[in-house]
């Protein structure tokens, strides 16, 4: 679960009505596996960020700076230099892989498996430039 607000009250309120509803509903969050991240604005954090003690978790999330979320990294910036660099590895050793299991292959060939197995950017729309 994410939960995406724009004030310390908002959250405040959103965590308030996700532990009512768990309490109503028999649910226990995992607080451990718990995380937060805030975002900067321009090159600064915002000032007065509350101290997660004042959410009323048995134990207090950690703070991140960056998290990964339906595949994509979110970073506090909210730049995608951290996400463009995870998929750049991940086409290079995709390519590699390619180039050795299939080095006997004719070109074409080579030209399909490349398009099918190393094209995918998944969530590279996200990416601004």
């Amino acid at each position: 679960m994410v939960l995406l607000v724009s004030s310390v009250s908002a959250i405040r309120r959103m965590l308030a009505f996700g532990e009512s509803y768990a309490e109503t509903h028999g649910l226990v969050y995992n607080n451990k596996k718990s995380e937060y991240l805030v975002f900067k604005a321009g090159n600064r954090l915002p000032e007065n960020i509350p101290s997660m003690h004042q959410f009323s978790f048995n134990e207090v999330p950690i703070r991140v700076h960056q998290f990964k979320y339906l595949v994509h990294i979110v970073t506090e910036d909210l730049k995608d230099n951290v996400d463009i660099d995870r998929e750049r590895r991940a086409l290079s050793i995709r390519t590699n892989m390619l180039a050795r299991r299939f080095a006997r292959c004719s070109t074409p060939i080579k030209i399909t498996l490349f398009k099918a197995y190393c094209t995918s950017f998944y969530t590279s729309n996200l990416w601004v430039g």
